[in-house]
């Protein structure tokens, strides 16, 4: 059964055609007229984006978005730094500011970090924040203090409760949680959009062009957080080009010709063209299978055809 439980439109174009978001990096900023939301905003999914239209609905003031630099931990992250920015720039945000994590900022008092950084670096306006939110020193900063400094540095702020789905607190842990369990539909439906997989094609064995299928080759970052081995129902946007592709996609290791590190690899349904050096964007929507060793290529294409029929039939 492959059904679409999310209503998902192309709302991702390597072709640009929206307002490109402005990126801030450090402490060594100054702009006006902020309306904020902080946070981590991981998945930026459906959570996080109550927030975010919160300060969208400003017209008055700059929809701006603090959240914090990636940290080099075990911790994998549902989307890379560059397909966060992708879905806050999607989502219509004008500006993101990305916040150092040093021992200085660790140990900046939260008040000093609502004076000498919402306010006189940011000019924030208004802010729109979860009701757990907390920051500053020892985390000693939250939506109360936010709102006991409103009056004095003159802004407005707008707390939001946590939002449910099926009576499950709708969080990034969730949402990674039903990633590394390969339900994508729930995943999709918590993050509000399809979980996705961004990165340039590279030189595979070129094994599937032997057996007249292609692939398109993509390594993940390291701290991206893959679904579990196995093959995949997607669509395949590529960078230049205005049509969306079907795609049998296998995430793994090719048991059946070799170990290899972890890749992400994609055979685009009714595509042959070589896009080499482009940068793709593949969208995941069902788990077809798992990954698994074959005895030999003709069992593997066997397999793949059937894979392929499956997708064929699946309305996009």
């Amino acid at each position: 059964k492959m059904k679409m439980i999310l209503k998902c439109l192309k709302c991702f174009s390597f072709q640009g055609g929206r307002r490109k978001m402005e990126i801030l990096k450090g402490l060594d900023i100054k702009v006006k007229n902020s309306a904020v939301s902080l946070g981590k905003f991981d998945g930026v999914h459906r959570g996080h984006r109550l927030l975010l239209n919160g300060i969208s609905e400003r017209k008055d003031l700059v929809p701006t978005v603090f959240t914090f630099e990636m940290s080099d931990t075990p911790q994998k992250y549902i989307y890379s730094q560059d397909e966060k920015n992708k879905v806050l720039e999607e989502i219509g945000i004008a500006r993101e500011v990305i916040f150092p994590f040093n021992e200085h900022t660790k140990n900046m008092a939260p008040e000093e970090f609502i004076e000498k950084f919402l306010v006189e670096k940011l000019d924030v306006k208004y802010i729109c924040v979860g009701e757990d939110f907390r920051f500053g020193r020892k985390r000693e900063g939250n939506v109360g203090m936010l709102k006991k400094y409103a009056s004095i540095y003159d802004y407005d702020i707008k707390i939001f409760h946590k939002l449910e789905s099926d009576n499950e607190i709708i969080s990034s842990t969730l949402v990674r949680k039903k990633l590394e369990d390969g339900d994508v539909a729930r995943a999709n439906e918590l993050l509000g959009r399809s979980y996705f997989i961004e990165g340039t094609v590279i030189h595979g064995n070129a094994l599937g062009r032997t057996m007249n299928m292609p692939t398109a080759n993509i390594i993940p970052e390291k701290s991206k957080l893959l679904l579990p081995s196995g093959v995949y129902a997607s669509k395949v946007m590529i960078e230049g080009d205005d049509m969306v592709y079907k795609g049998v996609t296998n995430i793994g290791r090719k048991p059946t010709i070799g170990r290899y590190d972890i890749g992400v690899e994609t055979c685009l349904l009714d595509f042959d063209r070589d896009i080499y050096g482009k940068k793709i964007m593949v969208e995941f929507y069902e788990r077809i299978r798992p990954e698994k060793k074959f005895p030999g290529l003709d069992e593997l294409k066997n397999q793949m055809e059937a894979d392929k029929a499956k997708v064929a039939r699946w309305q996009m």
